[in-house]
């Protein structure tokens, strides 16, 4: 089943797919069924409503949707992103929490781009780490300061080690 919480307009709804056809929406079962009409335009029905949809815009997790001519900001994120935004979240209200950021895949450290004491703003890649060819830089999720770096550049990694501490 997919879980999904959807910000509209800043109203949370958690929603669950169930199935082709079947949808939970805040604890209410819908019937749901839609068709795109071209790559920006959908139509949307729920239950026995028609809705006219189209993407206005999408950028940085953020769509612009159209709903029956009504603009709409929307922020779409799997119910584990949304756990993850409001850990995120609730550590930024706490002072002097240490944040310890783990490798999120096995790979090999291909350069560090940040030194212990420099300061970092949230977002910004502190390393560089290869994995199945790929580069990914790593983030810090927070604006802080790099407290310390327990890898070193040309070591090989396992999923889960500690990188770097950001507080």
């Amino acid at each position: 089943m997919n879980e999904f919480v959807v910000r509209l307009n800043n109203k949370i709804k958690n929603i669950k797919i169930i199935d082709d056809s079947t949808a939970e929406i805040d604890g209410v079962i819908v019937k749901y069924q839609s068709v795109n009409t071209d790559e920006k335009n959908i139509l949307l029905k729920l239950n026995d409503k028609i809705f006219e949809s189209s993407i206005l815009s999408n950028s940085n997790g953020e769509v612009v949707l159209s709903i029956n001519g009504v603009s709409i900001l929307a922020n779409i994120k799997s119910s584990l992103e949304e756990k993850a935004f409001q850990l995120i979240s609730h550590s930024k209200n706490v002072d002097n929490s240490l944040i310890e950021i783990k490798s999120p895949m096995p790979g090999l450290v291909l350069k560090i781009k940040k030194q212990k004491g420099e300061a970092i703003k949230k977002g910004e890649a502190v390393l560089i780490l290869e994995a199945m060819k790929m580069e990914n830089e790593i983030k810090s999720p927070v604006d802080g300061t790099l407290k310390e770096m327990y890898v070193k550049e040309g070591t090989a990694i396992e999923k889960n080690i500690i990188l770097f501490a950001v507080k």
